[in-house]
Protein backbone atom coordinates (compact mmCIF):
# COMPACT_ATOMS: atom_id res chain seq x y z
CA UNK A 1 0.00 0.00 0.00
CA UNK A 2 2.86 2.44 0.86
CA UNK A 3 4.16 1.86 -2.59
CA UNK A 4 1.29 2.30 -3.98
CA UNK A 5 0.43 5.47 -2.49
CA UNK A 6 3.79 6.60 -3.10
CA UNK A 7 3.77 6.22 -6.80
CA UNK A 8 0.10 7.90 -7.01
CA UNK A 9 1.84 10.58 -4.23
CA UNK A 10 -0.90 9.90 -1.83
CA UNK A 11 -0.64 8.93 1.78
CA UNK A 12 -1.20 5.03 2.01
CA UNK A 13 -4.37 6.15 4.01
CA UNK A 14 -5.59 7.85 1.42
CA UNK A 15 -6.20 4.63 -0.52
CA UNK A 16 -8.37 3.09 2.13
CA UNK A 17 -10.90 6.05 1.00
CA UNK A 18 -11.04 3.83 -2.37
CA UNK A 19 -10.40 0.29 -1.21
CA UNK A 20 -10.56 -1.58 1.46
CA UNK A 21 -7.52 -3.24 1.98
CA UNK A 22 -4.50 -4.89 0.08
CA UNK A 23 -6.80 -7.68 -1.18
CA UNK A 24 -9.47 -5.48 -2.76
CA UNK A 25 -6.38 -3.04 -4.51
CA UNK A 26 -5.34 -6.37 -6.14
CA UNK A 27 -8.31 -7.05 -7.47
CA UNK A 28 -8.82 -3.42 -8.71
CA UNK A 29 -5.47 -3.61 -11.07
CA UNK A 30 -6.89 -6.67 -12.37
CA UNK A 31 -9.78 -5.55 -13.19
CA UNK A 32 -8.39 -2.37 -15.07
CA UNK A 33 -5.83 -4.29 -17.29
CA UNK A 34 -7.95 -6.61 -17.89
CA UNK A 35 -10.85 -4.35 -19.48
CA UNK A 36 -9.02 -3.69 -22.67
CA UNK A 37 -7.41 -7.05 -22.95
CA UNK A 38 -7.42 -7.90 -26.50
CA UNK A 39 -10.54 -10.37 -27.63
CA UNK A 40 -9.00 -13.00 -30.26
CA UNK A 41 -11.03 -12.95 -33.58
CA UNK A 42 -9.79 -15.73 -35.01
CA UNK A 43 -10.41 -17.18 -38.20
CA UNK A 44 -9.67 -21.11 -39.24
CA UNK A 45 -10.48 -20.52 -43.20
CA UNK A 46 -7.24 -17.80 -42.45
CA UNK A 47 -5.73 -19.20 -39.18
CA UNK A 48 -2.09 -18.04 -39.87
CA UNK A 49 -2.58 -14.36 -40.79
CA UNK A 50 -5.74 -14.16 -37.85
CA UNK A 51 -3.53 -16.08 -35.01
CA UNK A 52 -0.84 -13.06 -35.93
CA UNK A 53 -3.28 -10.69 -35.74
CA UNK A 54 -4.20 -11.73 -32.34
CA UNK A 55 -0.74 -11.90 -31.19
CA UNK A 56 -0.13 -8.66 -32.42
CA UNK A 57 -2.71 -7.15 -30.32
CA UNK A 58 -1.56 -9.36 -27.21
CA UNK A 59 1.47 -8.00 -27.64
CA UNK A 60 0.22 -4.04 -27.44
CA UNK A 61 -1.89 -4.92 -24.58
CA UNK A 62 1.09 -6.56 -22.89
CA UNK A 63 2.97 -3.21 -23.64
CA UNK A 64 0.45 -1.09 -22.16
CA UNK A 65 0.24 -3.04 -19.06
CA UNK A 66 4.13 -3.66 -18.13
CA UNK A 67 4.08 -4.22 -14.58
CA UNK A 68 0.79 -6.73 -14.90
CA UNK A 69 3.53 -9.57 -15.59
CA UNK A 70 5.72 -8.70 -12.77
CA UNK A 71 2.56 -7.78 -10.52
CA UNK A 72 1.15 -11.70 -11.53
CA UNK A 73 4.75 -13.63 -10.79
CA UNK A 74 5.13 -11.38 -7.27
CA UNK A 75 1.44 -12.00 -6.19
CA UNK A 76 -0.94 -14.86 -7.03
CA UNK A 77 -4.20 -13.24 -8.71
CA UNK A 78 -5.70 -16.70 -9.64
CA UNK A 79 -8.57 -15.58 -6.81
CA UNK A 80 -9.12 -12.79 -9.42
CA UNK A 81 -9.53 -15.24 -11.92
CA UNK A 82 -13.05 -15.24 -13.32
CA UNK A 83 -14.78 -16.57 -16.68
CA UNK A 84 -14.60 -13.08 -18.12
CA UNK A 85 -11.11 -12.89 -17.35
CA UNK A 86 -10.53 -16.44 -19.03
CA UNK A 87 -12.94 -15.94 -22.30
CA UNK A 88 -9.89 -14.77 -24.73
CA UNK A 89 -7.63 -17.50 -23.18
CA UNK A 90 -10.93 -20.09 -24.27
CA UNK A 91 -11.60 -18.73 -27.34
CA UNK A 92 -7.71 -19.18 -28.57
CA UNK A 93 -7.90 -23.22 -26.65
CA UNK A 94 -11.00 -23.25 -29.14
CA UNK A 95 -9.53 -22.38 -32.01
CA UNK A 96 -6.77 -24.26 -31.68
CA UNK A 97 -9.15 -27.33 -31.48
CA UNK A 98 -11.16 -26.08 -34.57
CA UNK A 99 -7.91 -26.44 -36.32
CA UNK A 100 -7.62 -30.24 -35.63
CA UNK A 101 -5.19 -29.86 -32.92
CA UNK A 102 -5.81 -33.04 -30.34
CA UNK A 103 -6.29 -31.42 -26.61
CA UNK A 104 -3.14 -31.87 -25.43
CA UNK A 105 -1.52 -29.71 -28.18
CA UNK A 106 -4.49 -27.36 -28.17
CA UNK A 107 -3.09 -26.67 -24.39
CA UNK A 108 0.28 -26.83 -26.07
CA UNK A 109 0.24 -24.40 -28.79
CA UNK A 110 -2.18 -22.19 -26.03
CA UNK A 111 0.00 -22.30 -23.29
CA UNK A 112 3.26 -21.66 -26.39
CA UNK A 113 1.35 -18.50 -27.42
CA UNK A 114 0.33 -16.95 -24.56
CA UNK A 115 4.70 -17.51 -23.17
CA UNK A 116 6.43 -16.57 -26.37
CA UNK A 117 4.10 -13.02 -26.75
CA UNK A 118 4.15 -12.50 -22.72
CA UNK A 119 7.58 -13.20 -22.42
CA UNK A 120 8.66 -11.05 -25.70
CA UNK A 121 6.77 -7.74 -24.55
CA UNK A 122 8.52 -8.25 -21.14
CA UNK A 123 11.65 -8.95 -21.57
CA UNK A 124 12.63 -7.16 -25.36
CA UNK A 125 10.00 -4.53 -25.39
CA UNK A 126 10.11 -3.63 -21.82
CA UNK A 127 14.38 -2.86 -22.88
CA UNK A 128 13.44 -0.86 -25.59
CA UNK A 129 10.46 0.90 -24.53
CA UNK A 130 11.78 2.09 -21.13
CA UNK A 131 16.25 1.35 -21.96
CA UNK A 132 18.35 1.41 -18.68
CA UNK A 133 19.19 5.33 -18.56
CA UNK A 134 23.00 5.31 -21.12
CA UNK A 135 21.47 2.12 -23.07
CA UNK A 136 22.40 2.08 -26.82
CA UNK A 137 19.73 0.57 -28.44
CA UNK A 138 20.61 0.25 -31.64
CA UNK A 139 24.40 -0.70 -30.88
CA UNK A 140 23.25 -3.45 -28.81
CA UNK A 141 24.14 -6.82 -30.34
CA UNK A 142 23.59 -9.31 -27.56
CA UNK A 143 27.33 -9.45 -26.70
CA UNK A 144 28.61 -8.10 -23.84
CA UNK A 145 31.34 -4.76 -25.30
CA UNK A 146 33.72 -5.74 -22.44
CA UNK A 147 33.90 -9.57 -23.70
CA UNK A 148 37.30 -10.74 -25.06
CA UNK A 149 37.28 -11.95 -28.93
CA UNK A 150 36.84 -15.53 -28.79
CA UNK A 151 34.90 -15.68 -25.50
CA UNK A 152 31.33 -15.85 -27.05
CA UNK A 153 32.39 -17.09 -30.28
CA UNK A 154 28.88 -18.03 -31.94
CA UNK A 155 27.13 -14.80 -30.61
CA UNK A 156 29.98 -12.97 -31.50
CA UNK A 157 29.47 -14.58 -35.05
CA UNK A 158 26.47 -13.82 -35.00
CA UNK A 159 26.40 -10.25 -33.81
CA UNK A 160 29.21 -9.29 -36.86
CA UNK A 161 27.00 -11.12 -39.27
CA UNK A 162 23.57 -9.51 -38.14
CA UNK A 163 21.98 -6.20 -38.32
CA UNK A 164 20.25 -4.74 -35.70
CA UNK A 165 16.81 -5.36 -35.63
CA UNK A 166 13.93 -3.40 -34.42
CA UNK A 167 11.79 -5.21 -32.04
CA UNK A 168 8.43 -5.19 -34.51
CA UNK A 169 11.09 -7.14 -37.31
CA UNK A 170 11.90 -9.62 -34.54
CA UNK A 171 7.98 -10.15 -33.58
CA UNK A 172 7.36 -10.99 -36.60
CA UNK A 173 9.84 -13.70 -36.67
CA UNK A 174 8.53 -15.12 -33.21
CA UNK A 175 5.32 -15.43 -35.05
CA UNK A 176 6.50 -17.72 -37.90
CA UNK A 177 8.03 -19.78 -35.78
CA UNK A 178 4.90 -20.39 -33.46
CA UNK A 179 2.98 -20.57 -36.71
CA UNK A 180 5.43 -23.58 -37.86
CA UNK A 181 5.21 -25.16 -34.65
CA UNK A 182 1.60 -25.04 -34.68
CA UNK A 183 1.76 -26.29 -38.70
CA UNK A 184 4.02 -29.43 -37.02
CA UNK A 185 1.51 -30.37 -35.07
CA UNK A 186 -1.21 -30.34 -37.26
Amino acid sequence: MRAVGARLEVSPRALYNYVTDRHDLLGEIVAVCQSDRPQPRLDTGRWQESLRTYCRDLRAWYRVHPGMLALARAEDLTPFASADLMRPDDILVGFFLDLGLSPQNAYRAWSITVLQVSGFAEIWDAWHDRPPPGSDLPGWTGVPPNSATGELPHLQRVAAQSAYEPPDVLFESVLTMLIAGVEAMM
